[in-house]
Formats: structure tokens, C-alpha cells, sequence
């Protein structure tokens, strides 16, 4: 089943707002697909997955176009500012009473070791790359049936690892190309008030290979239970 065939199946299926969105990281500017070009303007990553899911925004971005270095930061795109890998700017903020709290959360949040070039984004049903990671931005009846579908094969239970601080950035993407499973996030501050994440809505970030077996899990469910 192609991407766009998959999506249209996940839009009826439930009722999706917007597009899954389809994330790649590359190492180099030789990786970028043709006809991806560089974002023309300054955002955060979680603004480029919004504008992929509503506007179906494509393109990629590199440090320069990176707004929150916290974000590339944790992707492997640039390396972390002092600020941020210490905790000081999340103590300073008010996220944690102690300078020691800070550092004990920032030293757990997910990232990746190695470094990369830049992020690709692009709309799920009209990616031309294979993603690493599939974000999708959900209700949390629509997130309990995505877990259900996931689990539907393997059993077991599904990973909701957060600490409420780099969510699309660190836990749904770093997290998820880490581990090779999916992880659900709350969000956080910076991605509900730029990106606009909506007070109803949750994100799961979900490998791609994943994503075949949860549609024709939802199909079944659907065919089972009458309606999702």
C-alpha cells in the first residue's frame, strides 16, 4: 500500500485533522530528495511539522533555519546550547525549583548521538523519501485506538515518555529513531503556543515501519467493533 493510500485509510478511519507528517534526518546536503528545498524562513521544528500537517508545507531545514536550537539540538542537527544540556535556562524559566532537578530532566531527555545535516518534512501521503519517524497529531480517543492498533500484533504495553519539555523534537522524534518504537508525548509550552498544538490534542511519534500494520489493525477493529 502506497503512503497516500495509507493516509487516506487513517483519515477515514479517524477522523485525523490534517496530515500525519513524514520526518527524515540526513547527514548531508547530497540526501536532500529532488524537489525538496530549504524552508525560507526561521522556525521551530514543531512549527515545520504543524505547517506540514495543515498547510502541506514541504522542504528542509539546517541549523540556520532551526529557530529553536533546543530542538536541533536533541536531532543531532547542531549541538545543544550550554543553557539547555545544563538545565539553567528551564531553572531559570521556572520548569523546576532546583538548579539539580533541571539537570536531572535534561540529562534524560531522548537525543541522538549522532549528527545530522538537516530535517526533512513533508505531508505522509506525498513524501518521496522513506521517514524515519511518522508524527501524527491526535485526540486522545484517536491515540488510545492508534496504542491499540500498535499493540494488536505483539501485545504488550506502549511507551507515553515525557517530561513535558522538547516533545516533537526529543519525544517524538529523537526517542522513537532511539528506540525503534513508538512514543506518545503531551507536548509542551513552546510547541502549544508556536506551533499551536491544541489543548485536546496529544502527539505519537511512530517508526515507519509500524504504520502498515496499525492501518490494517484499525480496519479490523473497525470491521469487529462497528466503529472506532
Amino acid at each position: 500500500m502506497t503512503y497516500e493510500e495509507l493516509v487516506k485509510e487513517l483519515k477515514e478511519l479517524l477522523g485525523l485533522k490534517g496530515s500525519p507528517v513524514a520526518v527524515k534526518l540526513v547527514k548531508s546536503a547530497d540526501e536532500i530528495p529532488a524537489g525538496y528545498f530549504k524552508m525560507n524562513e526561521k522556525k521551530r521544528h514543531c512549527e515545520f511539522v504543524q505547517n506540514s500537517r495543515i498547510n502541506g508545507n514541504k522542504g528542509y531545514a539546517t541549523s540556520a533555519e532551526h529557530l529553536c536550537k533546543g530542538g536541533a539540538g536533541v536531532m543531532g542537527i547542531e549541538p545543544l546550547p550550554e543553557s539547555v544540556a545544563t538545565g539553567k535556562m528551564y531553572h531559570q524559566l521556572g520548569n523546576y525549583d532546583t538548579a539539580e532537578g533541571a539537570m536531572e530532566t535534561v540529562s534524560a531527555v531522548p537525543k541522538l548521538s549522532k549528527e545530522y545535516y538537516a530535517s526533512i518534512y513533508s505531508p505522509l501521503e506525498s513524501a518521496e523519501f522513506e521517514p524515519d519517524v511518522i508524527i501524527i497529531v491526535l485526540t486522545p480517543k484517536q491515540a488510545l485506538r492508534v496504542s491499540q492498533a500498535y499493540l494488536r500484533l505483539t501485545g504488550g504495553r506502549i511507551s507515553s515518555d515525557y517530561s513535558g519539555i522538547q516533545s516533537l523534537c526529543a519525544d517524538a522524534v529523537a526517542a522513537v529513531v532511539e528506540r525503534g518504537v513508538p512514543n506518545m508525548t503531551l507536548g509542551c509550552s513552546g510547541s502549544r503556543k508556536y506551533a499551536e498544538i491544541a489543548d485536546e490534542e496529544v502527539i505519537m511519534g511512530i517508526p515507519t515501519h509500524n504504520i502498515s500494520e496499525i492501518v490494517d489493525a484499525l480496519k479490523t477493529f473497525k470491521e469487529k467493533w462497528g466503529e472506532l
